[in-house]
Order: structure tokens, then sequence, then C-alpha cells
């Protein structure tokens, strides 16, 4: 493996991406791949949709894949114009490269795939990391950003010191840990068996960030034009999501929220609500 490697071996990182490949067999057909050349590495989009309707950017979050997006672009392609990223120094098929949260790196990065794309406004669905990259974009290029869908976003509020702590328990704990640490981010859903072999091949060779996603000021979070939804769970291990919610409310001028009871950091089934939020005329612009 080359010395700054994101995986644990290159043995590892091969298993990854044979399963991810396995993965996107799934995909909503048809689609496109593409990979494109950036100031910070190549990037790997999927392509899905008529490039006559509107468009919408998927962001993924950590230590994860556009895969996590398969069953939602099956509804969200047939009215939009979809590009699921991989996001760069993640475990996709974008580049290694891990730049640094604290510059304007990402919303660069996110800039420079825009103007290739040739997209010129835009509506972005984030996860967690891909929220963070969603806002950071919005607060920096309000002028690209028609709306915003941030699932358990990241960036509002510190994450739950009791998470950090259970993390470094159960990395040492085996396959006890394993499982507490799925019960913890997954809370009351059922793990399909594709999803338990992707966590488990992730936990055994990937090597996630440690650096902490730094937290939007009020004055950032002021400069957001865009309409925003946010939905979270009332039981999401890594952030408070009624704080999360009462500060996006505070500063983002058109904001709807929900918070899901009984839910943990990953969402299910919500792609008809998003789906409702991006079609819904009182929140145009």
């Amino acid at each position: 493996m080359k010395k700054n490697s994101i995986y644990k071996s290159e043995s590892g990182k091969k298993q990854i991406q044979v399963f991810y490949d396995e993965i996107l067999k799934d995909w909503n057909k048809p689609s496109k791949h593409h990979y494109l050349e950036t100031e910070f590495g190549k990037t790997f989009i999927i392509e899905s949709g008529s490039n006559s309707n509107p468009v919408i950017l998927l962001l993924h979050g950590t230590g994860s894949n556009s895969a996590m997006w398969t069953a939602d672009v099956k509804t969200l392609s047939k009215d939009y114009h979809v590009f699921a990223i991989d996001i760069i120094g993640e475990c996709g098929k974008s580049a290694e490269n891990r730049p640094s949260f604290k510059e304007n790196n990402y919303s660069d990065w996110l800039l420079e795939i825009t103007k290739k794309l040739q997209i010129k406004k835009t509506s972005i669905i984030g996860c967690s990391l891909g929220s963070w990259i969603a806002l950071d974009f919005s607060i920096k290029h309000p002028e690209k950003v028609k709306k915003l869908v941030l699932l358990t976003t990241a960036g509002i509020t510190q994450v739950k010191v009791g998470t950090i702590f259970l993390i470094m328990l159960t990395s040492i704990a085996g396959n006890w840990g394993f499982r507490k640490l799925n019960k913890m981010v997954y809370g009351n859903i059922k793990i399909d068996s594709n999803a338990l072999e992707f966590i488990s091949l992730v936990k055994n060779y990937f090597k996630p960030r440690t650096d902490v996603l730094p937290i939007f000021s009020d004055e950032q979070l002021c400069l957001v034009n865009a309409k925003v939804l946010f939905i979270g769970g009332d039981m999401d291990c890594f952030y408070d999501s009624q704080k999360t919610a009462s500060r996006l409310a505070k500063n983002v001028k058109h904001l709807q929220y929900l918070i899901l009871e009984k839910t943990g950091h990953v969402l299910l089934n919500q792609t008809g609500r998003i789906a409702q939020f991006l079609k819904d005329k009182n929140s145009e612009d």
C-alpha cells in the first residue's frame, strides 16, 4: 500500500471495491459512470435520470460511498437528473486524498465538479458528512444551490462525548464491540446482510478520518439562502437532533424539519418525503 493510504491493506481495499461493484449492479438503469479529474484528485460520479430534468447532487456519509443511495435513486431519477458523488478520501472510487476541512477545499472541489458538469444551479441531498459539505458549499456559493436536504447533518452541534468514548471502547472489543457499535448507529433498524457485510469490510480494512468537522457559526448559517429540509432521529448517537433543528431554525431563513421517533443516525424510507419537499411549489425560489 502507498504510504498515506486510507486502507489498511491492498487486499482489503480490493475487497471493499469488489463489493461496491456488486452493489452497483442493482443501480437504477440506465445510468452512466464518470471519473472527473479535479484539483483534489479524480472523482467518481454515477449519473441517472433525464438531462432535461432538474439536477440533484447526492453526497453520502463518512465511511461509505454512493451505494447508500441505491434504493433512493429508483424514485429520484424519475423526475430528476441525479448525480451521486463519491466523496474524496472515503471508501468509494474517488481519490484517496483527504484535504483539510478547515479551508475552502470541499466547497472548491464541489464547485469544480458543478462547473465540469455544466450545472448552473442544483439541489443537494447530503447525509452526515455529505450534509456538512452541502452546507459548506451553500454558504460559500449560495447562487449555486436551490434546495438542501440535510439528513442527520454534521456541523451544527458537537458530536456527543459519550459516543466518542463508546466508539473507542467498542473498536477494541471484537465481535461484541462490532455488534454494540452497529446497535448505536442503526438503532432499531434491522441491518440486511449486504449492509452488514459492507460495514464489516469497512471496519476491518478502512481507516476513518479522526479529525473533527468544524461547527458552522451563526453568521455562516445565516448566509444559507436555499430552502432547507432537515431530518434527524431522536436517538441519533452522534448528534442531538433537537438541538440541531433548533439551531438551524434560529439561523436559516427557509427551514422545514422533522425528528423521527425511535430512530438513530441511519434513516430509512424517507425518499417520498424528500421528493415531496423537492417538488413543493411553496418552497420554490
